[in-house]
């Protein structure tokens, strides 16, 4: 349904494809789009119609999309700070109205809540993209291929990453797609690190995790350098990772740098 402030709105991910050509375009910094994008038709009961939109500038070049999934926040994507306040104006017809929740970088998330006012939940997550790689001088041990003799250990791993709510089957999932990679020293693995699905030209570092009393040894950064060099060497463009604000530094001896923060609003903090 075209509309004429610049945004168009659809319920049908088949008449999404200017947004997606926009989000596959900047790819880096929308992926959390196009992964939900991705999942449509995946995602089982529904708790909700999903909701796309892209928006044109005067210049009749999109400039702008989101998302809103079946389940979650409303993803924003990259857009001008102008197109985000505009955007809750045309949700709040026949589109089920404003959104409880939404996501997206920091200017763009308080630019929409300018229209219904909410405010910041959970941590702020910053992004960081590669520059050029890097090398470190890597610690003893060497990087490997998780494999199904690893899932035990990696599921205990998972679960402590995600404080106990982790997804049933997540680590068997992440085997099988085979972008776990581990690094080995002395007979015993002290870290895992593993990347999602590309997308365009990029690719995003996640989960990362090193067993705490192996912490701070450079396992975790040299095995995030392996994973990246081989995402490299199979054309991977763009490589990205996230953290908190809390932790700016990590990776940038390989060459990261930090692109923006990102944060979750709420109506009903």
């Amino acid at each position: 349904m075209a509309l004429t402030s610049g945004w168009s709105v659809v319920g049908d991910p088949a008449e999404f494809a200017a947004g997606e050509e926009f989000l596959l375009g900047r790819a880096a910094t929308n992926l959390p789009l196009l992964v939900a994008l991705s999942a449509q038709g995946h995602s089982g009961r529904k708790l909700r119609a999903p909701l796309f939109g892209w928006w044109t500038g005067p210049e009749g070049m999109v400039g702008g999309a989101f998302v809103r999934p079946p389940f979650g926040p409303l993803l924003l994507g990259d857009m001008p700070t102008r197109a985000a306040a505009a955007l809750p104006g045309h949700l709040d017809g026949g589109f089920g109205g404003v959104p409880h929740a939404w996501e997206g970088r920091s200017d763009l998330a308080e630019a929409f809540g300018s229209a219904c006012p909410g405010k910041p939940v959970g941590h702020r997550a910053r992004l960081h993209r590669l520059e050029t790689l890097r090398s470190c001088p890597p610690p003893e041990g060497f990087a490997r291929p998780a494999t199904p003799s690893d899932h035990d250990l990696l599921d205990r791993w998972y679960q402590a990453v995600t404080r106990g709510h982790g997804t049933i089957g997540a680590v068997a999932s992440r085997l099988a797609a085979g972008d776990l990679h581990l690094w080995e020293t002395g007979g015993r693995v002290v870290a895992v690190a593993g990347h999602g699905p590309r997308f365009g030209s990029a690719v995003r570092l996640g989960p990362t995790y090193t067993a705490y009393e192996h912490r701070g040894r450079g396992y975790a950064t040299a095995l995030v350098a392996a994973v990246t060099s081989s995402l490299l060497a199979d054309g991977v463009a763009d490589v990205v990772h996230v953290t908190t604000p809390a932790n700016p530094a990590a990776y940038r001896c390989l060459g990261f740098r930090a692109v923006a923060d990102y944060v979750t609003y709420s109506r009903f903090p």
